[in-house]
């Protein structure tokens, strides 16, 4: 009888937990920064590490999500170059994304350029391909998908699960019938993979995010675009670099 009552208990705990469909997803956010030089600058490849890691943080329900960076100190790393010693700091910088996806409406807070914007502005819907492969991912089935950003030129490979019923996903990527548990950007240059899942049920931790001069989406592209094109760069999504010589 007493192992009926454990196996009955066990039984209505899993169900339990199979109809949770909200939790905290840890991702893992894998730079190559080899990848991401350009062929003049193949000097810097002895000078910084090859791959820079961090993490963030999604909570998600089935109508809303929010993303976020978790917060770690700067890595200092030191090197030497041309006879001087070199230290080069890596940050990264504000990231707070809100979906609300039953109003297809998302905010974001970043700071760009030494000041915080907040990004307010209408769902826009990926161009999604899929395609009839699977992997396992944190434990779930995954199927892929793939779309290319003609905006950050890159290719996007996502892997969901329609076990998570959540559009949700890491970073600007979501829409898909299931969460998404890895986004590999540009053949390996990024890739963010989910490394725990915990279902429960959320109380506030969703927050729209406030503060920052408020701005459209391309309204804020426009404001990146120009400077970036004024400081003759390209990118800007990744880590910063501080580098000091002496």
């Amino acid at each position: 009888m007493k192992k009926l009552f454990l196996f009955i208990a066990l039984v209505i705990s899993q169900l339990a937990i199979a109809q949770v469909q909200e939790g905290i997803i840890e991702y893992e956010f894998k730079v190559n920064m080899h990848k991401g030089l350009g062929k003049d600058q193949e000097n810097m490849k002895s000078m910084i590490p090859e791959f820079r890691t961090s993490k963030n943080r999604l909570y998600f329900t089935p109508t809303e999500s929010f993303y976020t960076n978790i917060e770690e100190d700067p890595e200092d790393v030191n090197t030497t170059a041309g006879g001087a010693n070199v230290q080069m700091r890596f940050t990264r910088p504000q990231l707070d994304l809100y979906r609300n996806f039953e109003t297809s409406k998302f905010v974001t807070l970043t700071d760009f350029a030494g000041k915080k914007f907040r990004i307010e502005d209408s769902l826009t819907t990926n161009p999604w391909k899929f395609v009839d492969e699977t992997r396992k991912i944190a434990g779930y089935d995954c199927k892929k998908a793939t779309f290319y950003n003609e905006d950050a030129k890159q290719e996007v490979v996502a892997w969901y699960t329609e076990a998570l019923i959540s559009p949700a996903g890491p970073q600007n990527f979501y829409g898909l019938p299931g969460l998404i548990l890895q986004a590999d950007l540009n053949d390996g240059t990024t890739m963010i993979t989910a490394s725990k899942i915990e279902l429960k049920k959320l109380t506030n931790e969703i927050k729209v995010p406030s503060g920052g001069k408020k701005v459209s989406a391309k309204e804020f592209k426009k404001i990146r675009d120009d400077y970036m094109k004024e400081m003759g760069i390209q990118g800007g999504s990744g880590p910063r670099i501080m580098i000091r010589t002496n």
